[in-house]
C-alpha cells in the first residue's frame, strides 16, 4: 500500500517539485520506518532541532542573522545523511538523491538495532543544549553514555609497575619508550629497548610482564563518551545502572555505546564542531559589515574560482582539506565539484591508505594509469571512485554485488570487520564471502583479493554520506575564505584552538591574502577579534595574561566611562596586574 506523508511538502519547499524518483525513495524509506517502528525516533530528533534553535536564540540573541532566518544550529553527519527523510526534516543538509548516497548503511530490511544519527552543533550551543535536554526529559529519563578505556601497554606499565613498587622514574621512561599497542606485547617492547632488555626476566619486572599479559584489553576505568546520550520514556534507573557524572547536574549510564545499541535505546550523539561555530560567526560578521544575510545553503556550489583556490592547495583554515597531506593531494586530484570534494575528504584517511587506494585513485584521476576493476560486477559500484574502495557504503555494495549478500548481511560484515576481530571470526567471514562469490561465478582468487581490500579498509574508512556532509561544509568554508576573507580570518582566530595551525600561521596566511591584521588597542579592541574597516583587529584575549573575563572587563569599562586617555588613566581604571599591562604595552 502506498504511504502518504506530509514530509513531501518539505520537498516542495526545498526545490519546488516532486519527481517520481523522490516519491519512490520516500515511499521506500517510510515503509522501512513503519516496519521498524521508527516514527517516534525521528520525531525525537526533530524536537531536538527545535530545542537547539531555542538555545541558539538565547545564546546569540533573537536579533542574530541566523535567528532571523529561523535556521536550526545543528546538522547531521554519518550514515543518516543518506536518508531523504533526514534531509526533508532538517537533520541533514545534503540531498541524498542528487549526490547518490546509499540508504542501506542507515536503514535496511534486516536491521536489528535503532539507527544512529550524529548531530554536529557549534561549540557554544552544544553544552547548553545537553543541559536543556536534561531539563526537558528529567534526570530520570536522560543520561550520558559511558566508555571503557582498556589497558594498553603504556597504562599497564604505569599502573601495574606502581602496584609492584618498581622505580617510578624507570616506569615512566619505559612507558614513554614503548611504541603503544597491546599490553600482552610488553616483553617484546622491553626486548627491543637496550636499557630494559636484561630486565625481562628480573624479579618484579618478570611479574610486570606476566600481569600486563593478564589484564590486556581489560577496562581500566569508566569514562564519558564524547557526546552520546540516551533518552527513555521509562525511568532509566529501572533499565540500566546509573552514576553521577564528573560535571554537576549530569548523570552517566554505566553501559557503553555498543551495549545501549544492543539494548535498543535511542542514543543521540551531540558533537561539538568548531567549524560550525566559525561559519556561523562569519555569517554574523558579514551581516554586521555588509548589511546582508548570506544563506550558505544557496550559494553557488559550482563556482570555478572557489575550486581554483582549492585545487591550488590554498586551503589553510578550510575545513577537512587544510592538512599538509591534503594540500599536497589537492593539486594531484583537482576536485571540481562537491562529489570530487567528497572523495577528497575520504581519501586522506587510514582506511584508503591501508587498502592501497590513494595512489591508484590519484594516478587514474591524472590519466596516468588505466581504469581497471577486480571484477566486472564491481564497475557500477566503484565507477565514481575510479575502481578503488573509498567509502564504507562501497564495502556493503561490493559485498552485495560480488558475494550476493543482502544489505543486512553486508552491514553485519562491515561491523564485524571494523570491530576488534579474531582469526576465527575472520575465517568465518571469509567462508561466507567465498561461498557467495563462487555462487555468483567469481573465482576464489578474485574473491580473496577483494576480501583483503575490504579487510584493510574496514576499520578506518568514512561513509560516503559522512564525507558528503563534511565536503559541503568544506566548500562553504572555502567560499567564505574566497569572498569574505576578513570576516573568515576574524572568525577563524576567534574559533581557536582548532585545525592544524597556530594563530601566527593563520595571521601570516591572512596577510598573504591582502588582509591587514591590526594589533590590540585598548580603545578599539574587544575581548574577541573583530573586523574593522576591512582589517582584522586582534582581541584582548590574545594578549598573554589577559583571560576572557579580564578582556570583557576592559571592554565594559571603556563602554561605561569612555576611551582610556593615557597610560595612567588606563592603570587607574582597570584592575590588571603588572605583567598583562606590560604585555599590552
Amino acid at each position: 500500500m502506498r504511504v502518504v506523508c506530509p514530509v513531501l511538502l518539505g520537498r516542495r519547499r526545498k526545490d519546488g517539485r516532486i519527481t517520481p524518483e523522490v516519491e519512490a525513495r520516500l515511499q521506500e524509506e517510510l515503509v522501512l520506518v513503519r516496519k521498524h517502528g521508527l516514527s517516534g525516533f525521528f520525531l525525537i530528533y526533530r524536537d531536538l532541532l527545535d530545542l537547539g534553535r531555542q538555545v541558539a536564540e538565547e545564546v546569540r540573541g533573537k536579533d542574530s542573522a541566523r535567528a532571523r532566518a529561523g535556521l536550526p544550529p545543528g546538522r547531521g553527519r554519518g550514515s543518516s545523511v543518506g536518508s531523504l527523510i533526514c534531509y526533508l526534516i532538517g537533520l541533514s543538509h545534503i540531498d541524498p538523491l542528487q549526490h547518490k548516497l546509499f540508504l542501506g548503511r542507515f536503514l535496511n530490511e534486516e536491521m536489528t538495532s535503532v539507527p544512529d544519527i550524529d548531530l554536529d552543533f557549534p561549540r557554544e550551543i552544544r553544552e547548553e543544549l545537553i543541559l536543556r535536554v536534561y531539563d526537558k526529559s528529567g534526570p530520570d529519563h536522560a543520561a550520558l553514555v559511558c566508555s571503557f578505556p582498556t589497558y594498553k601497554v603504556r597504562s599497564a606499565v604505569r599502573d601495574v609497575g606502581k602496584a609492584l613498587g618498581l622505580p617510578e622514574a624507570e616506569l615512566d621512561k619505559l612507558a614513554k619508550r614503548c611504541e603503544g599497542g597491546r599490553a600482552c606485547d610488553l616483553a617484546e617492547e622491553m626486548a627491543r629497548l637496550p636499557e630494559f632488555r636484561d630486565k625481562v626476566n628480573a624479579p618484579l619486572w618478570r611479574d610486570l610482564v606476566a600481569l600486563a599479559r593478564q589484564i590486556d584489553g581489560f577496562p581500566r576505568h569508566v569514562s564519558q563518551h564524547v557526546g552520546g546520550m540516551i533518552i527513555s520514556s521509562r525511568p532509566l534507573v529501572e533499565l540500566v545502572p546509573l552514576m553521577p557524572a564528573a560535571m554537576p547536574g549530569r548523570v552517566l549510564c554505566q553501559w557503553d555505546k555498543d551495549s545501549v545499541d544492543d539494548a535498543g535505546f535511542i542514543k543521540i550523539d551531540f558533537l561539538a564542531l568548531g567549524m560550525l561555530s566559525l561559519v556561523e560567526e562569519c555569517v554574523e560578521l558579514i551581516a554586521e559589515q555588509h548589511g546582508r544575510y548570506v544563506d550558505l545553503s544557496r550559494i553557488d556550489f559550482t563556482d570555478p574560482a572557489v575550486y581554483d583556490m582549492i585545487c591550488a592547495g590554498d586551503t589553510v583554515g578550510v575545513f577537512q582539506v587544510e592538512s599538509r597531506a591534503q594540500i599536497q593531494m589537492l593539486p594531484r586530484t583537482q576536485p571540481r565539484s562537491i562529489e570530487d570534494l567528497t572523495v577528497e575528504v575520504a581519501i586522506v584517511r587510514p582506511g584508503p591508505i591501508v587498502g592501497k587506494a590513494v595512489n591508484p585513485y590519484a594516478q587514474r584521476r591524472q590519466g596516468r594509469e588505466p581504469l581497471t576493476y577486480d571484477h566486472p560486477s564491481l564497475e557500477p559500484v566503484l565507477e565514481e571512485t575510479l575502481g578503488v574502495i573509498l567509502f564504507q557504503e562501497q564495502m556493503l555494495q561490493v559485498s552485495m554485488a560480488l558475494a550476493g549478500f543482502t544489505a543486512g548481511q553486508a552491514e553485519a560484515l562491515r561491523r564485524a570487520m571494523s570491530l576488534k576481530r579474531s582469526r576465527e571470526a575472520m575465517e568465518s567471514l571469509w567462508h561466507q564471502f567465498r561461498i557467495g562469490a563462487l555462487e555468483n561465478g567469481v573465482d576464489e582468487k578474485t574473491a580473496r583479493i577483494v576480501f583483503n581490500k575490504l579487510l584493510g579498509f574496514a576499520e578506518f574508512g568514512f561513509p560516503k554520506s559522512h564525507a558528503a556532509a563534511f565536503a559541503l561544509l568544506a566548500y562553504q568554508s572555502a567560499w567564505l575564505k574566497k569572498y569574505y576573507p576578513a570576516e573568515f580570518y576574524c572568525a577563524l582566530l576567534n574559533a581557536q584552538p582548532m585545525g592544524f595551525y597556530p594563530p601566527h600561521v593563520l595571521i601570516k596566511d591572512a596577510q598573504r591574502h591582502g588582509i591587514e591584521v591590526l594589533s590590540p588597542d585598548v580603545n578599539c579592541s574587544g575581548a574577541r577579534c573583530m573586523v574593522e574597516d576591512g582589517a582584522v583587529r586582534i582581541g584582548f584575549a590574545y594578549v598573554q595574561g589577559i583571560g576572557q573575563a579580564a578582556a570583557r572587563a576592559l571592554e565594559e569599562e571603556r563602554q561605561r566611562n569612555g576611551p582610556y586617555r593615557s597610560l595612567s588613566d588606563f592603570v587607574r581604571r582597570v584592575s590588571l596586574k603588572r605583567e598583562p599591562i606590560e604585555n599590552l604595552i
